[in-house]
């Protein structure tokens, strides 16, 4: 696999490591078994710009948002960070600068979700708040 693919799926798996302490041996199986089928799918191309773009139009990303999704019910994000922004801020540091652009475009679809772009607001509002609290 292309490094630069292998380190924007290993991104996203710290990015569900990094919000949440995951415990739970059936979630961990389930996170294994998602992160098999994306190396799997990763293996399919040799273009950053290309798997990204097939990613983000794939089941496989819907099954990694709702990993977010059904881990937000049990737990909660990390201070002053959604869950989804984590998760797009690790791909973006972890991949090419010209990925901010598309980690842009996907961002503004995953906010078009009714239950992400909810958790995406919240996290937001969240945000705010912490703002002030640290002006104390």
């Amino acid at each position: 696999m292309v490094e630069v693919i292998k380190q924007s799926i290993e991104a996203r798996k710290n990015a569900i490591f990094s919000s949440y302490n995951v415990e739970d041996k059936k979630m961990l199986d389930k996170i294994d078994n998602l992160f098999k089928k994306i190396n799997d799918f990763g293996e399919k191309f040799t273009d950053v710009n290309e798997f990204e773009k097939e990613f983000a139009n794939s089941s496989l990303n819907n099954d990694y948002i709702n990993i977010f999704v059904e881990l937000s019910k049990v737990g909660a994000p990390g201070i002053g960070e959604t869950i989804l922004e984590s998760a797009a801020n690790e791909v973006v540091s972890a991949v090419m600068p010209s990925r901010a652009v598309i980690a842009d475009k996907r961002d503004q679809a995953l906010r078009d979700i009714p239950v992400v772009g909810d958790i995406m607001q919240a996290g937001q509002t969240i945000d705010f708040f912490n703002k002030f609290r640290k002006k104390k």
